[in-house]
């Protein structure tokens, strides 16, 4: 079995969002593209290569800039995320 880094583990409190990200424990940038990446959102958990994960993150940046762009209202929630003070 393999060992697992936890990268990343939220729990948003605004919504109970229950977001994690877990990777194989390699020496630093050792991590190969056929490693997978498991990405939980809630009970749904993707397993996908570096590069895959990469490409998932790019396309939410730019739904999530498509977004802003025709409901800026919504920029407080960025705000919010980052725990940005005004």
């Amino acid at each position: 079995m393999t060992a697992h880094d936890d990268i990343l583990e939220i729990i948003w409190p605004e919504t109970g969002l229950h977001t994690r990200a877990v990777a194989p424990l390699r020496p630093k940038d050792e991590l190969a593209e056929s490693d997978e990446i498991d990405l939980s959102i809630d009970f749904l958990t993707l397993s996908l290569s570096p590069l895959e994960l990469i490409q998932l993150a790019s396309f939410l940046r730019m739904t999530i800039d498509g977004l802003l762009d025709r409901h800026p209202s919504y920029q407080r929630a960025v705000i919010n995320a980052f725990d940005i003070k005004d």
